[in-house]
């Protein structure tokens, strides 16, 4: 550890061959999908490069699975709540076809419409800027001034509000 804080990138590199596989093996047995597993181990070691001289950890091994298991943990997450919010989303763009189609597409996006007019105004706020205006969430937070965790909180609860508003 104290070559690597030193910036020597040789002993990275041996730091590197030494554990990829086995922070790899790790990723994709809790992920089972080759390239997501592939870059968050990437982005472990890449962010572990760039704060390598703020690290105050001498065991390098459990610090690193500590971190990929960290990673793989918040991509999950993500994944699950993307999955949720492109559930809603499918309901946004109209794909029926037929008079009886449309009709029911056009009560379900009413019934929607309901469901965040019901929703406290800041969350209302935070939802429309997401899905409507379609901006990220850092956006977001610096537009209101909350924190990007409050605006990614604030976006779950919305979803599930309006899911169960609408019987989804």
């Amino acid at each position: 550890m104290s070559k690597i804080k030193r910036s020597d990138e040789s002993a990275f590199t041996v730091l590197y061959d030494k554990l990829w596989e086995s922070m790899y093996a790790l990723a994709f047995s809790l992920l089972k999908n080759k390239e997501v597993s592939k870059d968050l181990v990437q982005e472990v070691f890449v962010d572990f490069w760039i704060r390598r001289s703020e690290i105050e950890n001498n065991n390098i091994e459990a610090y690193l699975k500590k971190a990929i298991r960290f990673r793989v943990y918040k991509e999950l997450r993500d994944t699950k709540f993307n999955n949720n919010i492109d559930l809603l989303d499918s309901t946004k763009v109209p794909q029926a076809s037929g008079i009886l189609d449309n009709l029911q597409l056009k009560e379900t996006k009413n019934r929607i419409d309901k469901a965040i007019g019901n929703l406290p105004k800041k969350r209302q706020q935070v939802f429309t800027l997401s899905r409507y205006n379609e901006l990220n969430n850092l956006e977001i937070s610096q537009r209101l001034g909350i924190s990007k965790r409050t605006v990614e909180t604030q976006i779950s609860l919305a979803i599930r509000s309006i899911k169960s508003e609408i019987n989804f």
